[in-house]
């Protein structure tokens, strides 16, 4: 059957409808009359054109009487309508002929797109077992998510995601079509886990990026459409969940329950219903505890390989070739112990005014707030002296060593402000303008207080003596070491272990982002169409860093301010790495007393060399017009454009002159740009009326990350080894051919089967080359650790995802019928070429951040009254970091699987209960280098979740 209804008012569509169906319909509500109908063009059945017709309204089928359909808006709370058309959904989706957001149909969106695109419902994100939005985003397709990636802190925070295995330095995070500031160095896109799901009507991923959208998505973009109150009319949901962590209470602090409460507030008001408004909260109170090992150092440099026995400490060998043949000693074992109490709230709002179906206005604003407060306990061992084989080459002595314990204080604050506004107009029923202005503005402000106490002191130097007492036998456990002390006697009694050092660190990032675009379309006729626009952002970042180290003043000073024993907290931990030793935990606030009430006794040292370097000022300027054009029928549907990007920027920072063994630092600007003018072509044939073939190519870029642009230094010191994270001014923007393949099936409505293929072509990817060598400090050399990002000669992604789901066995006998399966994998196959310190070449296979599969399966069940939940989600192992120095030294993060569970049972319309599980199993992290991946670098437990709790949705 071919339908051929344009755009119209949703009273008129059903006429037209009626007609070229041959059936009879009827609206229920002559209010509704206003809302407007979908275009439904092309060959397709009845069922499917009317779906179509009235997807994104906020209307549906109510009931079919003999050959009189009925149409009206669904009014149950737990069925709220779908979020509107394409007018209230300017940003990232374009339909072949319509813009398609079905609620609870996630598969009409993928349907119907012209892009590829995947998408989750506000439902889906309801019921998952997940907190956050980044969490429920894993459940789709090619999308994996991420841990902190800064060892300094714990990894029990989800806070990224990667879209075919690339991450936020590559990707775009938007809100209805508008990006999200980042107050990050490291990612440019901002951090997903700020988003509470009650805010949205949908999440939408884009793995193809056409003309009409920004160019940085390399990956693709995340676009988080907000909730429409046209689309839910006077509803009201909200939550409130308590629970517990099983790891809280395992560390210093005692255990405390965990708590959630979020809900969404919509109105429809007005003599014809012309205004709307949604009002959505969220506050979350998450504490757990995680006991660490680190014995590969944040940098990988706490392995070092030896040829013979009776070699020097100092003297390792770490090549390629030695790591082949050589023994692995670990010379920083160190465990970590954190105490996490992590809390996040949001308020958002947003007013609508639709007089007529060819007018919408709407302004959005929003906060999101986001505070943890950490305490790490670590404990820290470093050898000296000679090494000497042991009876296997997994076992070995150091002859030398001092010990350390320190505490370190690190609160971080995360604050986001967002607010946008967007017009729409239909000039008729062919032409169309959108506009769209937005500010967004996010700050990160995180402190890191550490204090150290350490054995072998020399006060009047502040240096450290390595001793017998603290050299130590050693075995490797699945790569994992184990020492022991030669004096467990001294090395247990804390009155050997003196005062270091107390360090205060601050980082401050700020981004203010501003954003307007202007678009026209034109619907020329006989399935043709045109569309163009204008996009500027501007961008402005400052990055900042304070540091003040003190020091005991002299050694009769550090017998005054007094050793470990005096700042003991009570309670005693058991070292993994050191069984034997106690793990002793300092009382915070009496050891920073020993400094606040005594600093005549202390000493600073001088700290410009870290705090100048780190201060960058960046601005950014984007200048984007677009033009696109397409053609459909029932058959195919053709698009092509091209977007001009003019991208200029201008950087100030310090930059050190040293003359006569002083270093001054000046401040400096400089600008950089660049141009491109960026192709898309995108076709999908309708082989049959339920099966699609899509295919496409594009070009996307990907901007340095901020703090590689700015060119700024971090430099950190444990006392041995200085790490230095510098930026590279000579860096350019990635950029990327986009290939891609799909085929589609849907069976039925509720179903979907499909496989895609896809690869991307990269040029001057970006890598972080990590070196080792020395710098000079306070006058002495240490071994130093070098981070610095580089432009790779060439790299590349191919991969394969596939998909089947069905929301319901409606086929199947009794309760059977209401049981439903999803499951998805993703195949990923990244390199890249790297340039080492000596100048040779190698190809690293892997992206970083990469996994090399993933894996998603769910079962669930859905009646009247019980829905229940099973989750799988497992990741493949994928590259952390790098080395230009030996390949033994990558880091790889390893497979992980997590399974989670998720139940409610509806005792009244109007209440449910709710218990959720997340990570039933315990899994945690492990991240891996050496040879063979045989060595640990990090070990990170993580917790299981249990949460309870009951929903609340008012029918008014």
């Amino acid at each position: 059957m071919f339908f051929n209804i344009g755009r119209m008012p949703i009273s008129r569509a059903i006429v037209a409808y009626g007609n070229q169906a041959n059936a009879r319909i009827v609206l229920a509500d002559p209010a509704q009359q206003g809302i407007a109908g979908n275009a439904v063009r092309g060959s397709m059945d009845s069922v499917m054109a009317l779906d179509q017709l009235l997807s994104g309204t906020g209307l549906a089928v109510l009931s079919r009487r003999g050959d009189v359909i009925v149409v009206g808006r669904m009014t149950s709370a737990t069925h709220p309508a779908p979020r509107s058309s394409k007018k209230n959904g300017v940003g990232a989706l374009k339909a072949e002929s319509v813009m398609v957001h079905a609620r609870r149909d996630t598969v009409s969106t993928k349907r119907y797109a012209a892009q590829i695109v995947d998408t989750l419902s506000a439902e889906q994100m309801r019921t998952a077992p997940d907190l956050t939005v980044v969490e429920a985003a894993r459940r789709i397709v090619g999308i994996s998510v991420m841990p902190s990636t800064d060892d300094n802190r714990s990894d029990n925070n989800i806070e990224n995601i990667t879209i075919r295995g690339l991450n936020n330095s590559y990707n775009l995070i938007t809100i209805d079509g508008a990006q999200l500031a980042s107050a990050n160095n490291t990612y440019r896109g901002a951090r997903l886990d700020l988003i509470p799901s009650s805010m949205l009507g949908e999440l939408q991923v884009l793995k193809t990026i056409d003309a009409y959208n920004d160019p940085q998505g390399i990956g693709g973009q995340v676009n988080m459409v907000t909730k429409n109150a046209f689309d839910y009319g006077n509803s009201f949901d909200t939550q409130l969940l308590g629970g517990w962590n099983n790891l809280a209470g395992s560390v210093v602090q005692p255990s405390h329950e965990n708590w959630r409460v979020d809900g969404a507030l919509t109105r429809v008001f007005g003599k014809h219903k012309e205004f709307g408004f949604v009002l959505s909260g969220n506050y979350q109170e998450l504490h757990s505890a995680t006991h660490a090992i680190l014995p590969g150092d944040s940098t990988g440099d706490g392995w070092n390989y030896y040829a013979a026995s009776g070699t020097s400490v100092g003297s390792p060998t770490n090549t390629d070739a030695q790591a082949a043949t050589g023994s692995a000693v670990p010379v920083r074992s160190q465990d970590y112990a954190f105490d996490d109490a992590y809390r996040r709230y949001s308020l958002t709002g947003k007013f609508q005014y639709r007089p007529s179906h060819r007018f919408d206005l709407s302004v959005f604003g929003g906060y999101f707030h986001t505070f943890d407060q950490e305490t790490r306990n670590e404990a820290l061992s470093m050898p000296s002296g000679t090494w000497t084989q042991g009876d296997t080459p997994n076992t070995g002595s150091v002859t030398q060593g001092q010990y350390q314990f320190g505490i370190t204080q690190q609160p971080e604050t995360q604050r986001t402000w967002f607010v946008n506004g967007k017009i729409h107009y239909d000039i008729n029923d062919h032409m169309h303008l959108n506009f769209l202005a937005s500010d967004s503005i996010a700050w990160d402000d995180s402190y890191r207080t550490m204090i150290k106490y350490n054995t072998g002191m020399n006060e009047n130097t502040n240096k450290t003596t390595y001793q017998t007492n603290y050299g130590y036998s050693y075995s490797v456990d699945n790569g994992a070491p184990v020492i022991s002390l030669n004096d467990l006697t001294s090395a247990n009694n804390p009155d050997n272990y003196n005062p270091r050092y107390w360090r205060f660190y601050g980082f401050h990032v700020k981004n203010n982002v501003r954003f307007l675009r202007g678009d026209w379309r034109w619907e020329a006729g006989r399935g043709f169409w045109m569309n163009a626009g204008v996009t500027q952002t501007m961008t402005h970042v400052t990055n900042s860093e304070t540091y003040t180290q003190w020091i005991p003043k002299d050694a009769v000073a550090a017998a005054e301010i007094g050793n470990m024993d005096q700042v003991l907290a009570s309670k005693t931990l058991t070292m993994e790495s050191a069984p034997g030793l106690k793990y002793f935990t300092l009382d915070y606030q009496q050891a920073l007393n020993r400094l606040l009430n005594n600093k005549s006794l202390f000493k600073t040292t001088n700290t410009l060399s870290t705090t100048k370097p780190a201060y960058y000022r960046l601005q950014e300027s984007i200048t984007a017009a677009y033009f696109q054009t397409g053609w459909h029928n029932r058959f195919v549907s053709l698009q092509g454009g091209f977007r001009w990007d003019h991208t200029r920027a201008s950087i100030g920072n310090f930059d050190g002159i040293t003359q006569d063994s002083a270093t001054d630092y000046v401040f400096q600007t400089r600008g950089s740009g660049y141009d491109y003018l960026l192709p898309s072509v995108l076709a999908t044939f309708n082989v049959t009326p339920t099966m699609k073939l899509r295919a496409a190519f594009t070009e996307t870029v990907g901007r340095p990350n901020y703090g590689n642009y700015g060119a700024a230094t971090s430099t950190t010191f444990d006392g041995a080894t200085v790490n230095i994270s510098q930026g590279n001014p000579n860096l350019k923007p990635r950029h990327a051919w986009n290939y891609d393949l799909s085929y589609e099936w849907y069976p039925q409505k509720d179903t979907i089967l499909s496989v895609g293929l896809f690869y991307k072509d990269i040029h001057d990817e970006i890598y972080t080359r990590t070196s080792y060598g020395s710098v000079m400090m306070d006058g002495a050399s240490y071994a130093a650790v070098i981070s610095e990002p580089l432009n790779a000669q060439g790299a590349g992604l191919r991969g394969v995802e596939m998909q089947i789901a069905r929301q319901r066995f409606g086929f199947l006998p009794g309760i059977l019928k209401n049981f439903g399966v999803s499951f998805n994998a993703t195949f990923l196959q990244g390199f890249y070429e790297e340039t080492m310190d000596d100048g040779s070449q190698r190809r690293v296979n892997g992206l970083s951040n990469q996994p090399s599969h993933i894996y998603n399966a769910s079962l669930f069940y859905a009646d009247k009254r019980l829905e229940a939940r099973v989750a799988y989600n497992r990741i493949g192992k994928s590259l952390y970091s790098t080395s230009g120095t030996a390949r033994w030294q990558d880091m790889w993060l390893q497979e992980r699987g997590q399974l989670d569970l998720q139940a409610s049972y509806r005792f009244f319309k109007w209440l449910s209960a709710t218990g959720q599980v997340q990570n039933l199993t315990g899994e945690g992290y492990v991240t891996r280098m050496g040879p063979r991946e045989n060595l640990i670098q990090d070990r990170h437990p993580a917790g299981r979740s249990v949460w309870l709790g009951l929903r609340f949705q008012p029918d008014f």
